[in-house]
């Protein structure tokens, strides 16, 4: 194979290529204009940012708005567990007679100091584990969003359209008629009329060129050096 065959190769898989995901924005704005018709009907507004999968199992998915939620509980969870372990726990153990006296003598017989009596080893492992467990937790998920939110497109922050600028992402046009300025012809003027725009094809969005519909930040967008086809 020649080299300029090879070229014409290349060529003609790029225009495949751009052809292929042309066809792909067009599909995905058609599925835009069909869910803003079923959320118009059910009164809900959609979510243009997409979630994040959890890192974290049987957990759902989360937004950088939803973390604020994850750190309020996280924080509450070991606020109980540490109220619990250092003063439910004592009390319950006093009232109830366990632990305090086999602990001690087991203690006295080691030749331990005797602080560590005061203190229920089952309660004090137990409690010490679930607040190490849930902090590596949230130090993973928090870790998550951030690799997820680097990966998206900078400029359509992941969703993979922008506003439409010859309709203010409204959807319709002004459809103006032009005015002859000859003598002759006497019309009565009618007020300007809306269409739905020819650009986003009444849905508001358009296609975001950097990331092509895909939400993700690619390689060519930070180093122009690089081809995102070799």
């Amino acid at each position: 194979m020649q080299l300029q065959e090879i070229q014409e190769n290349i060529r003609s898989r790029r225009n495949k290529i751009f052809l292929l995901m042309e066809e792909v924005r067009r599909l995905r704005v058609q599925q835009h204009i069909k869910s803003i018709k079923v959320s118009d009907g059910t009164g809900e507004q959609e979510n243009e940012m997409p979630d994040i999968p959890s890192s974290i199992p049987f957990l759902p998915h989360v937004t950088p708005k939803t973390l604020k939620q994850l750190y309020l509980t996280s924080f509450s969870f070991v606020s109980g567990i540490i109220v619990f372990g250092g003063l439910i726990a004592p009390t319950l153990e006093l009232k109830l007679g366990l632990g305090g006296t086999s602990y001690e003598d087991f203690i006295h017989t080691l030749h331990l100091p005797m602080q560590l009596s005061q203190v229920d080893p089952i309660v004090a492992s137990f409690s010490g584990g679930a607040v190490g467990v849930i902090s590596a937790l949230m130090l993973i998920e928090v870790n998550n969003v951030e690799q997820q939110e680097k990966k998206r497109c900078k400029y359509c922050h992941g969703s993979g359209y922008l506003a439409c600028a010859r309709c203010s992402a409204s959807g319709t046009c002004l459809k103006f008629e032009p005015i002859s300025t000859s003598s002759d012809s006497i019309r009565q003027l009618h007020g300007p009329t809306t269409q739905r725009c020819q650009n986003c094809s009444g849905s508001g969005k358009v296609m975001c060129p950097t990331c092509l519909c895909t939400g993700m930040a690619m390689a060519s967008e930070h180093d122009p050096r690089i081809d995102p086809f070799d």
